[in-house]
């Protein structure tokens, strides 16, 4: 009798020594991210929001610019940034330990505007491009974009798809000059082309 009572309670034992191990395992897989939005000269971005897959927002910055993030064990790590006239950026934090401060710097709209500028003086346009497609989430007016993204086209030579992009800017003086232009580019490559 005392033998059964004491496999009884040695039984007890393991399977709660062996349920608790389990729990704090799947537990020990999940933690808070937290990190800080910061500019290029190390200031704090309020307000910059982080969503999830489905464009929801799980978490924005505060007025220091911290977030904080719950990662469960089968959530998503990858999240994307943005907010209005401020870079827009992917997090991927499969990677990387929990319970650890991030700091991540972004760009402001006129950074981006300058750093695109030069990538087009230096006839980068590979790093162009890929400074446009930062510009997502509101960084730069839709127009603008727009603008950038017609200019780029015209300097790549694809100046059909250059004027096709201007039907998203309003009609403004130099606006329409420059819509002259590209029709005669236009005039000339196809001329160009009937030569041959």
């Amino acid at each position: 009798m005392k033998r059964k009572i004491i496999l009884k309670t040695l039984c007890a034992l393991l399977t709660t020594s062996i349920f608790s191990c389990a729990t704090t395992n799947s537990f020990s897989k999940k933690g808070s991210l937290h990190g800080m939005v910061t500019d290029l000269r190390g200031e704090p971005v309020a307000n910059y929001s982080i969503v999830n897959g489905r464009k929801k927002i799980v978490t924005a910055t505060d007025d220091r610019g911290f977030f904080s993030l719950e990662i469960g064990n089968t959530g998503r790590k990858d999240f994307s940034g943005f907010k209005q006239n401020w870079e827009s950026v992917k997090f991927d934090f499969s990677e990387v330990p929990v319970n650890r401060l991030y700091i991540i710097q972004i760009k402001n709209s006129n950074d981006l505007k300058n750093e695109f500028e030069e990538f087009l003086r230096q006839e980068n346009y590979y790093q162009a491009e890929k400074t446009l497609s930062k510009c997502g989430g509101g960084a730069i007016k839709d127009s603008e974009l727009a603008l950038y993204k017609s200019l780029l086209a015209y300097k790549k030579g694809n100046f059909v798809e250059a004027k096709n992009l201007l039907a998203l800017i309003n009609e403004s003086p130099e606006i329409s000059d420059y819509k002259k232009l590209l029709e005669s580019k236009i005039q000339e490559t196809n001329s160009e082309k009937g030569e041959k």
